[in-house]
């Protein structure tokens, strides 16, 4: 939800049924003794949950994009392969997608498809090689929600070099349509998305509120006019093109052109590697790999938030969001999330791969691996002894309840809780001097809540309803004592 201009000018805001993350401060009007605290995932004990084991997948086998699908009842992956010995031009495709299928998300099956013409293997888990039999380099893969054709159920964004009349094979941006996610086809005649060779996650998100789609991708114009070898006394070219651009779309056959939408600043490292974005409550939530371009090539995953896709707010610690594993493991070198969560009752599973060494040093080791972290759980607001309190912007009450998504730390002989008050909307002129609490909703009516719980229920005098509310712009107060809030929702029930 970006703030419209009729806020500042009287208008309370409607949010509806939405969950408002406090992972920025969007919906805050104004706080007090609070901390942000970013809550990285956890990494699952079983980590790699899958790694190469088949002659076809090459060297490595890394970036996963993962979704439950109701259509097969199961989880599904698709994953990207690729072959040092391949890419200077011997056997088969450098890259190729890969593809398997789990009941749990952690224990992964490969299974024997005949589905693509992988040299020398005619039955693999290999799903698609290049229709011209160059390269593919991507891994996103999304149900259609235009379902009109039933041979583009789902659709493959990727990088692949097809035709062009006077320049031969061109490498760029395309998608490819599929029934199923496993026989894949490139739409006749080839048509690119973006005519560029864009070396990274590539992919598309669809913004519901501005009725178009937005694909990232690497900047085409930037502060360098060509590629410079920057680091000294290391073979080979500097890659200066790793930031974030957007494009946009109303119909998926015309872009607009890709303007850079987030840099390295001061505080971050030279480059961004890659990126995926991904719509969460109603906004945009970016996890992008910040990496140590000059050297080594190492780099971890960061958080970055955005009420538009274009506009984007970096946590302000820089603090990793999924860190690279410690000198010596499977992921000391590189990680990356080349997907959205996938959610699982109230747990998010956060995909990631990771490599031992740094880009710039070879590998031929890799893994795919699992984070978890309870449902919204980016970023919490944190109150101390002293009590800290958050006011939210004010928004029209669509709704009866007000749950909330709390974390209580174990902390004996510390006084933890946290209260809610529905305040109004004071007149100019009245000399209030501040809101004042709608009657049976002040902080002296409000039921202490404690614990850790996703969809907590807030209560004033032991009643949960507030439907005499319900069209009235309100402002809520949050007090908080050594507890943590991640989030609230105005909920129908």
């Amino acid at each position: 939800m970006t703030v419209p201009m009729s806020y500042f000018q009287g208008e309370p805001l409607k949010i509806g049924n939405e969950t408002q993350l406090l992972i920025d401060d969007h919906i805050v009007e104004d706080r007090w003794a609070l901390e942000r605290v970013l809550h990285p995932p956890s990494k699952h004990l079983l980590n790699p949950i899958l790694v190469k084991d088949k002659p076809w997948e090459g060297d490595i086998a890394l970036s996963p994009y993962v979704m439950w699908d109701d259509d097969f009842g199961r989880y599904r992956m698709w994953y990207k392969c690729f072959s040092e010995t391949n890419y200077w031009g011997a056997g088969g495709p450098p890259y190729h997608l890969s593809y398997a299928e789990s009941d749990d998300g952690i224990n992964w099956e490969k299974p024997d498809l005949d589905v693509s013409d992988y040299p020398g293997y005619p039955i693999s888990n290999v799903v698609y090689t290049g229709t011209y039999r160059q390269r593919t380099q991507g891994v996103q893969v999304i149900k259609n929600p235009d379902e009109s054709d039933p041979q583009k159920r789902y659709m493959y964004i990727h990088v692949e070099a097809i035709p062009h009349p006077e320049e031969g094979l061109q490498s760029g941006v395309n998608v490819a349509y599929s029934p199923d996610g496993l026989r894949w086809t490139m739409p006749e005649p080839p048509k690119h998305i973006l005519d560029y060779h864009s070396d990274c996650l590539n992919h598309v998100v669809y913004d519901p509120q501005e009725e178009q789609w937005l694909l990232y991708c690497r900047p085409i114009h930037m502060f360098s006019s060509g590629r410079r070898d920057l680091r000294v006394g290391q073979i080979g070219e500097r890659h200066m093109r790793r930031r974030v651009s957007v494009m946009t779309s109303k119909d998926f056959e015309n872009w607009s052109y890709p303007r850079t939408c987030m840099y390295p600043d001061e505080l971050d490292t030279p480059d961004y590697d890659a990126c995926t974005v991904f719509r969460w409550a109603g906004q945009f939530i970016m996890l992008y790999a910040a990496m140590e371009g000059d050297v080594t090539g190492s780099n971890e995953v960061r958080l970055a938030s955005s009420q538009d896709g274009v506009n984007w707010e970096r946590f302000y610690t820089r603090e990793p969001y999924i860190a690279r594993g410690r000198e010596g493991d499977w992921d000391a070198g590189q990680v990356n999330v080349s997907g959205p969560p996938v959610v699982q009752g109230d747990t998010m599973l956060i995909y990631y791969s990771g490599t031992p060494n740094p880009q710039y040093e070879t590998t031929t080791q890799s893994g795919i691996a699992v984070a978890m972290a309870k449902v919204d759980r980016f970023v919490e607001q944190r109150g101390g002894d002293q009590p800290g309190y958050l006011l939210t912007k004010e928004f029209v009450v669509e709704g009866n309840r007000i749950k909330i998504n709390t974390v209580m730390p174990g902390m004996p002989y510390h006084e933890q809780f946290i209260r809610v008050e529905i305040a109004s909307h004071p007149p100019l002129g009245g000399h209030h001097g501040s809101s004042q609490p709608y009657p049976g909703f002040s902080f002296e009516d409000s039921d202490v809540l404690k614990g850790s719980r996703t969809d907590m229920t807030v209560t004033w005098n032991g009643s949960a309803d507030i439907y005499e509310l319900a069209g009235k712009p309100v402002y809520l107060r949050f007090e908080i004592v050594n507890m943590g809030l991640f989030s609230f929702k105005i909920t129908q029930e």
